[in-house]
């Protein structure tokens, strides 16, 4: 409650080129951010990119710095102090600095005790662009600074130093260096390159390619069912092609981790049959034909690929937020027009025949009420006409009586079942 509170407070006066853990805004909009400082209509392969790392951040920010920005009424305000103060057993014992990493409020707290990082420069911008400039972009407390050529970065890491000192945070100087934007550079999952010609391109890090073919091995490895297994494996790829939906995938197709388990699928069947073959004796007595090698080939491959789901992608596409725009501004037509954006097919299409308000609450579709599903009136999944289909929020569609009766059904059946 305190969040709610205190969130639309803090946005009204928050930069517009911070990003991290703040509603409307999303990793995707700093990729795009990336993309317009370092594209070829911007000199991008002339400049420096500074990557700060502030070490142990949720764990030492000051709290004075986190109360005297946060704008509450006095009572909520001491409930605030009280409730850092506490601590977490095992977590997070200290009480005399930092907020609980994984808080739900603590995001906030650390939005607010690092506002204005990501505005620090050594010189100002003018109209005729003739000083260097440096163009900070935050995400929470990862950041990086974009510079043109001649800025003074050493300045710059002075200006750093003193601001963290201030609130009782340091650098952390191994992961802090300056590089070329022709020798790339991570942020977030991302790894950003301009090549000698000045063209940029954006591609998953070799980090995050290797931590998602960690998981889908592991998950593979698990002693679930194997269409659970697979099912599961989906989700982990459908949600990584997702994220990187912007970048350039031409060499990031994950075909290698598609064998792999198609390989080991093979070998599973393999085993099953030699297992089970008494039964498949049994079923050819009585007539029933044995499949063929290219049948069992196909019916595998048909297994796998819905465990690699194919993703719509776009490269750098992605439709970024205006400027210091935030969803309690008051401006609904231009959110609900940019969130639209995010959907596809027959969301799209239901949410601009209902003007973009839900049909059940009749808000506008927003991510602070509530991501989008779409609803079948009769509860009949198959009947996709267009008076059958409306776009819902996630918590009115939990909430509608057709779905509601399923479930006590299902509930029903499951203990006459048992």
């Amino acid at each position: 409650m305190l969040k709610f509170a205190a969130e639309p407070a803090y946005e009204a006066i928050a930069g517009e080129r911070s990003y991290g853990f703040r509603p409307g805004r999303s990793t995707q909009d700093t990729q795009k951010l990336i993309f317009i400082q370092l594209r070829s209509s911007s000199n991008g392969k002339d400049k420096l990119i500074l990557e700060t790392d502030i070490s142990k951040c949720f764990d030492e920010i000051d709290h004075k710095v986190i109360l005297d920005g946060v704008v509450l009424p006095k009572e909520a305000l001491k409930g605030l102090k009280k409730a850092i103060k506490a601590g977490v057993k095992g977590e997070y014992p200290s009480i005399e600095r930092g907020t609980p990493q994984g808080g739900v409020i603590s995001p906030l707290l650390a939005n607010i005790a690092l506002d204005g990082f990501e505005n620090l420069k050594t010189d100002q911008w003018t109209r005729t662009r003739s000083r260097p400039d440096i163009r900070g972009i935050r995400y929470a407390d990862d950041a990086v600074f974009i510079c043109k050529p001649g800025a003074n970065i050493q300045k710059l890491r002075q200006d750093i130093d003193a601001f963290l000192d201030a609130r009782g945070l340091k650098v952390n100087e191994a992961k802090t260096k300056v590089s070329k934007a022709t020798e790339g550079f991570d942020f977030l999952g991302w790894h950003f390159r301009v090549n000698s010609r000045g063209v940029f391109k954006s591609t998953p890090s070799h980090k995050n390619c290797v931590n998602i073919k960690a998981k889908v091995k592991e998950t593979w490895k698990s002693k679930a069912p194997t269409e659970a297994r697979l099912k599961r494996i989906g989700s982990q790829v459908r949600g990584w092609r997702q994220y990187h939906r912007y970048c350039d995938m031409d060499k990031h197709s994950l075909w290698a981790l598609n064998h792999w388990v198609w390989k080991k699928l093979r070998a599973e069947k393999r085993r099953q049959a030699a297992k089970e073959a008494s039964k498949l004796r049994q079923k050819l007595l009585k007539g029933h034909a044995k499949p063929k090698g290219a049948a069992k080939r196909q019916a595998t491959t048909l297994q796998v690929e819905k465990a690699f789901p194919k993703v719509p992608r776009k490269v750098n596409s992605h439709a970024m937020v205006k400027g210091a725009a935030s969803p309690f501004d008051g401006r609904l037509s231009y959110w609900v027009g940019r969130n639209s954006k995010f959907y596809t097919g027959p969301t799209t299409e239901a949410i601009k025949r209902q003007k973009g308000k839900c049909s059940h609450c009749n808000l506008p579709f927003m991510e602070i009420y509530g991501s989008v599903e779409l609803h079948h009136i009769d509860g009949n999944h198959n009947n996709w006409d267009n008076n059958n289909i409306v776009a819902l929020h996630r918590p009115c569609h939990q909430v509608q009586t057709v779905h509601r009766k399923r479930t006590k059904e299902g509930i029903r059946s499951r203990a006459v079942k048992a």
